[in-house]
């Protein structure tokens, strides 16, 4: 069949197979396009949870310190009436003496 065209037929072939050849890669490309896509928010996913665990490391350690202020730093008046709960004396005493009479009538 001659041929119609001004172009040779070599670069008709080279032509030819150019587009066959980008048309058979498009596939693989668009497979490593949505598999890059992928990683990518996998990575963003991880990025976004070691920051959150990190935030919530910094809250627990502020929260721990508050409450490790709060204990250590007594009035006196806090530390009069723990040692008196402790030793024994005064009114904790009596609250217990009543707790045990009441638990020991229940029992009975």
């Amino acid at each position: 069949m001659p041929n119609s065209s001004a172009l040779p037929n070599d670069i008709l072939e080279s032509i030819a197979i150019g587009n066959v050849k980008s048309v058979a890669e498009q596939a693989a490309m668009l497979s490593n396009l949505s598999y890059s896509n992928l990683i990518s928010n996998i990575n963003l996913a991880q990025q976004n949870a070691v920051s959150n665990q990190q935030a919530m490391n910094q809250l627990n350690l502020s929260v721990t310190g508050k409450i490790v202020n709060l204990v250590s730093n007594l009035s006196p008046m806090e530390a009069a009436a723990i040692v008196k709960m402790d030793t024994g004396n005064d009114l904790a005493q009596q609250v217990s003496d009543l707790k045990a009479a009441v638990a020991a009538l229940k029992q009975s």
